[in-house]
C-alpha cells in the first residue's frame, strides 16, 4: 500500500483516538424522569390529576460522565392544561443540555358549579349551585367558593356560564345600595321627613352619593346612602 493511501488512514485513526468518550441517554429514560417528577408534585394537592407527555423525545448524545436528570418547575400557574417543563441533562455536575418537555394535564374533581348562566351583579341568594366533576386545570391556584349557597351579602362581579366552577374570585361584597335595585328615599326638610320609593341607578356604600329615580318622577336626583337599600335627600 502506498504512502498516499496510508496517510488518510492514519489521520482517521488519530481523530478517532482524540474524540472524547460519549454516552447516549435514551428518550425512555428522560420520559421516566419527567413522569416520576410530575407524579410526586401532583400527589399531595392534586391526587386525581392525570398527565401525559406531548413532546416527542429523542435519544440524547452527551459526553461521558456521571449523568443527572433534573426536572424543573413549569412557569406560571400550575397545574394547567398545557405546560412546558425544563429538563436539565447534567454530566459531572455541569448542565450540558436543557430540553423543554411539554405535558398535558387534567385534574378532574367534584366541585360546586353554577346550575345556569348568571349575569354580573347577581346576588348570592339568587344563585343555584350543583356539584359536578370539572377539569380544574382550568383554574389552578384559585379557591373554590366556600359555601354551596353564597351569602346574600355577596354578589357576582362577572358573568358566569352554566357548568363553570364557582370560585371565590367570582364574588365581591354587595354594596349597601346596588344599581337597578329598589331603595327607600328619605327627603329631609328641617324637622320634616318624607319617604318614598324609587330605583338606584348606581352602586354605593354608606356615605357615598348615588343617582336615584323616584317612582313619582322621571327625573334623576343625587342622594346620599345612609343605610342598606336607603338613601337620603337633604332639602
Amino acid at each position: 500500500m502506498s504512502a498516499f493511501l496510508l496517510l488518510p488512514l492514519a489521520l482517521g485513526a488519530a481523530a478517532a483516538a482524540a474524540a472524547p468518550p460519549a454516552q447516549t441517554v435514551a428518550a425512555e429514560r428522560i420520559a421516566a424522569a419527567v413522569h416520576s417528577a410530575l407524579a410526586e408534585r401532583l400527589r399531595e394537592g392534586h391526587p386525581h390529576a392525570q398527565f401525559e407527555l406531548i413532546t416527542r423525545l429523542a435519544d440524547q448524545r452527551l459526553p461521558a460522565g456521571e449523568l443527572e436528570l433534573r426536572v424543573g418547575e413549569p412557569g406560571g400557574r400550575w397545574p394547567r392544561a398545557r405546560a412546558s417543563l425544563p429538563v436539565q441533562l447534567r454530566v459531572d455536575g455541569r448542565t450540558v443540555r436543557t430540553l423543554g418537555v411539554w405535558v398535558a394535564v387534567r385534574d378532574p374533581r367534584a366541585v360546586p358549579t353554577y346550575a345556569e348562566a348568571y349575569p354580573a351583579h347577581t346576588g348570592g341568594e339568587r344563585l343555584r349551585l350543583v356539584e359536578a366533576t370539572v377539569d380544574m386545570s382550568c383554574c389552578a391556584g384559585e379557591a373554590l367558593a366556600a359555601d354551596a349557597a353564597p351569602a346574600p351579602r355577596l354578589r357576582l362581579k362577572r358573568k358566569v356560564a352554566a357548568g363553570q366552577p364557582a370560585l371565590a374570585g367570582d364574588f365581591e361584597a354587595r354594596p349597601d345600595v346596588a344599581a337597578r335595585e329598589r331603595v327607600t328615599i328619605e327627603v329631609v326638610r328641617g324637622p320634616v321627613r318624607l319617604q318614598s320609593q324609587g330605583m338606584a341607578l348606581g352602586d354605593g356604600r354608606v356615605g357615598d352619593t348615588v343617582p336615584v329615580r323616584p317612582d313619582a318622577s322621571q327625573q334623576t336626583v343625587r342622594s346620599r346612602v345612609v343605610a342598606p337599600q336607603k338613601v337620603q335627600i337633604d332639602g
